[in-house]
């Protein structure tokens, strides 16, 4: 949701991990879920002429089921989400 907030002038960075045979690894994953009918769209500051919106206004939970019903694809999945110019 990010990438759409900053109208993608924010992204996710890319996550890895490597594999150590001699340490152990602890992941927490943490999630914050807004109300599902929270609009969602690029901030207007970030929104101008030069940089037209790239994704539609859209609620959370259209978001949310976008991406469950799509699948994990990663930054692609919200490549996809942008209006190319049907607006």
């Amino acid at each position: 949701a990010t990438q759409v907030l900053t109208n993608a002038t924010y992204r996710s960075v890319e996550h890895r991990v490597m594999v150590n045979a001699d340490a152990e690894r602890l992941s927490v994953a943490m999630f914050y879920n807004p109300r599902s009918d929270l609009p969602l769209a690029p901030m207007a500051e970030l929104v101008s002429p030069g940089a037209p919106a790239l994704y539609k206004p859209m609620t959370f939970d259209e978001y949310r089921l976008y991406i469950r019903r799509k699948g994990p694809r990663g930054k692609s999945q919200v490549e996809s989400l942008k209006a190319h110019g049907d607006r």
